[in-house]
């Protein structure tokens, strides 16, 4: 090869390489975005149930589902009831065997309500 094609080869590969390093220039959009709709879940509503009552402290109360013997919760107070409940323990509270009706969120151990009465302290 003669000085003059080597040159030019080198040239040519030189001018390949300086093509391929310069960035290409990105597409711009102008199109409006699109907006997604919110997803809306069915909340699920507070789950009124009737429990036995099994023990009864200041803070929660273990109840006994009266339809299935087995299932035993333990529900803790929520604010608005927690000093109405504090009231009601402090008067003997509901004792071992007392029928009772809790409303509370399914999937939670929070009692939102508690109906019932107490039977005297023994």
């Amino acid at each position: 090869m003669t000085r003059n094609n080597k040159i030019a080869l080198l040239l040519l590969a030189a001018g390949a390489a300086w093509a391929a390093a310069v960035p290409a220039c990105a597409q711009v959009t102008t199109a409006p975005m699109i907006e997604a709709k919110p997803v809306h879940t069915a909340e699920a509503k507070p789950t009124r149930t009737r429990f036995e009552v099994l023990h009864m402290t200041s803070a929660a109360i273990q109840v006994r589902s009266l339809v299935n013997e087995g299932e035993i919760h333990t529900f803790v107070y929520s604010g608005p009831i927690r000093g109405q409940m504090q009231k009601l323990f402090d008067q003997g509270g509901y004792q071992y065997g007392d029928k009772i009706e809790i409303q509370y969120q399914p999937g939670t151990e929070v009692a939102l309500k508690i109906k019932g009465k107490p039977s005297k302290p023994l």
